[in-house]
């Protein structure tokens, strides 16, 4: 191939490329309005009033929150594990060196 055609080639590849990226946020977003779509039947179907939702939406936040916290404890709890169990390693080591 030539270099002309070459980069004839790769122009058209970078189209091809920005199309389909064009295409997909369409479809994203298409997507998105049918969840959206989903949602509001399930809302109108169960009549789920709107502080219905809001409380709902305040406990699931609540609920990441506290997941959040303790989970921040659990890896707080293993880094500390941790560092103890290295010290005695090296307090063994020293004790083997003496």
């Amino acid at each position: 191939m030539t270099k002309e055609r070459i980069v004839k080639e790769l122009s058209k590849v970078r189209k091809q490329l920005a199309d389909l990226q064009e295409r997909q946020k369409d479809l994203e977003s298409q997507l998105q309005m049918a969840e959206d779509a989903e949602k509001m039947k399930f809302i109108e179907k169960n009549k789920i009033s709107l502080e219905h939702l809001i409380l709902l939406n305040k406990v699931s936040e609540e609920e990441i929150l506290s997941l959040l916290r303790k989970k921040e404890q659990e890896e707080q709890m293993q880094q500390e594990q941790q560092t103890e169990r290295e010290a005695e390693s090296h307090e063994q080591k020293n004790e083997v060196t003496l």
